[in-house]
């Protein structure tokens, strides 16, 4: 059985976004599965950069977790928010790459 997860979130819903955020965090922290990634890309990353809650959600992944997000510098730069998603801890780079070696390597895509 494969329990590697690549979640993706890409929606501009913040209940969406809060919703994969807090599941990415228990598939952590409970063990659901083995190991996981999670990425920001497109409209989600301008959400988060303004929305203070979502901001708090992804803080808890990363200090829950011990794992960073990773956000699309692309994306990022094209809404205005990359200093922002940086100030947050966010990985900001181009992740195209990194998504599709992470497919490679077995990790199921999950996409919000």
């Amino acid at each position: 059985m494969n329990d590697k997860l690549c979640i993706i979130i890409s929606s501009s819903d913040r209940g969406v976004i809060k919703t994969a955020l807090q599941y990415a965090r228990r598939t952590v922290t409970e063990a659901f599965m083995g190991d996981i990634k999670l990425f920001l890309f497109g409209p989600c990353e301008a959400t988060i950069a303004c929305d203070p809650e979502l901001q708090i959600f992804s803080r808890m992944f990363m200090e829950e977790t011990g794992k960073g997000i990773m956000a699309c510098r692309w994306c990022a730069d094209d809404y205005g928010v990359s200093q922002s998603l940086k100030e947050l801890s966010i990985e900001v780079d181009f992740i195209g790459e990194v998504v599709s070696e992470a497919i490679r390597k077995g990790y199921v895509p999950m996409v919000w």
